[in-house]
């Protein structure tokens, strides 16, 4: 286990090794202190990226919610072997959601997080559910960035075409360019810097040229779903999550996750509230200040609700 400090004031590098020798990293944004804001601790929070994406998905979160003038919290974020700056497997068949799972766990005793809140966007929300199942103890509440138990066939294939097609832009600005061509029909209010931080979720810098940020072989999982069929659902592995609170936040223009979905979801969970992000996609970026101050509000309640005891939780839930 290892730690470089990026920036005293965002982030610091991590690296481990996991169960199989692999050696894997993440970052961690360490909660400012104050000295003033709310009475109760503020729980850790643990970001899971979607299928490709990596820790920088979640930068403008882990900046916002770590230095929050009222509840600052610990930020953590794992890269999945074969993302971002953690080392590529050398069996593709590997790339599934149960070893990322086994990722996940072994990224929690390695960083002594014995309780935490989760935060699964897209491919997160799925080792999100599988992680309430194996660690239900551990976890406080959930936030499903953009998932849930039924994955709409549109979404996928669109998803898997451009990942099996992606090309090899000759500099950042065309790597900018890429992404948002793929994307500007589902993210039509994005802005320049927006733009940047998208194509961090596929591009890295490497020798002057923009690499993949992730192995292309990941892509391999997808090519046996067959998209005229229904896809098995997750509905056994949404009942999960009913021992939490939960958050579901949903893009308006998302071919991933229905309305129909969310409705059915919250109707069988007590505790689930959802949202919908205005004017994007799949998957939300969060770095909107409405949707930070969201997620802030929905983790400081939980933290307030486990301090009173069972009475304020459930009136937080309603």
């Amino acid at each position: 286990m290892a730690a470089r400090h990026r920036n005293q004031q965002q982030w610091t590098d991590l690296s481990f090794t996991s169960h199989d020798g692999l050696r894997l990293a993440g970052r961690h944004y360490r909660a400012a202190r104050h000295g003033q804001g709310d009475r109760y601790p503020a729980t850790p929070l643990l970001c899971l990226s979607s299928l490709t994406g990596n820790s920088d998905e979640f930068h403008a979160l882990g900046c916002y919610l770590s230095s929050h003038p009222r509840q600052p919290r610990d930020v953590w974020c794992l890269d999945y072997r074969g993302r971002g700056q953690s080392r590529n497997d050398r069996t593709s068949a590997h790339y599934t959601s149960y070893m990322e799972l086994r990722d996940i766990l072994d990224f929690l005793v390695a960083f002594d997080l014995p309780h935490f809140d989760v935060l699964g966007s897209s491919r997160g929300g799925i080792n999100a559910m599988l992680l309430a199942a194996a660690r239900p103890a551990a976890l406080r509440s959930t936030i499903l960035n953009d998932l849930g138990p039924v994955l709409e066939p549109a979404g996928i294939a669109r998803m898997m075409g451009f990942l099996t097609n992606m090309p090899s832009p000759v500099n950042w600005s065309e790597a900018v360019g890429l992404v948002r061509r793929i994307y500007q029909s589902s993210f039509p209010a994005l802005e320049e810097d927006d733009w940047h931080a998208f194509a961090r979720r596929y591009f890295k810098m490497q020798d002057d040229r923009p690499v993949l940020a992730f192995d292309p072989r990941i892509a391999l999982g997808g090519r046996h779903l067959d998209l005229q069929k229904s896809l098995p659902d997750m509905w056994r592995q949404y009942l999960a999550l009913f021992r939490h609170p939960l958050l579901i936040i949903r893009g308006e223009f998302s071919d991933m996750l229905s309305r129909k979905t969310v409705e059915r979801m919250r109707t069988l969970h007590w505790r689930a509230r959802a949202v919908t992000v205005p004017g994007q996609g799949h998957a939300p970026l969060l770095r909107d200040r409405a949707s930070m101050e969201t997620i802030s509000v929905f983790l400081s309640e939980n933290d307030k609700a486990r301090q009173h005891g069972p009475e304020n939780r459930l009136a937080l839930s309603r």
